[in-house]
């Protein structure tokens, strides 16, 4: 199975995720990202089924990987803060939520010139 339907695979583990088989979720994900390291939807959604298994570390890490991929994608910076508040980074978890908020900004300001 070269070929993956990635967007497929991810809306499966979002359904697994949503009825509570997160370890279902977790490993389709995986899959993915076997094959794309850096599908940027994929990393968002293994790095909250990993804060849902209380796997922090974890879903710091994909969650970071995510921002590589795309520095701006507000949705993984307020998933970051989210993250470091679990673990008590207080510090980081004000400096994400400040990006997030920056960012926000942005994106309201860009929809209100279109």
């Amino acid at each position: 199975m070269d070929e993956i339907n990635s967007k497929n695979l991810i809306e499966d583990a979002v359904l697994c995720f949503a009825i509570g088989e997160d370890n279902e979720a977790k490993e389709i994900l995986l899959h993915v990202l076997d094959k794309e390291p850096h599908n940027v939807d994929a990393l968002r959604a293994i790095s909250e089924v990993c804060l849902s298994l209380q796997e922090l570390d974890l879903a710091e890490t994909f969650c970071r990987r995510a921002l590589t991929v795309d520095p701006d994608d507000l949705t993984s910076v307020v998933s970051l803060a989210r993250i470091l508040v679990k673990k008590g980074d207080k510090e980081g978890a004000e400096e994400a939520s400040s990006k997030a908020r920056i960012l926000g900004w942005k994106e309201e300001l860009a929809s209100d010139s279109e």
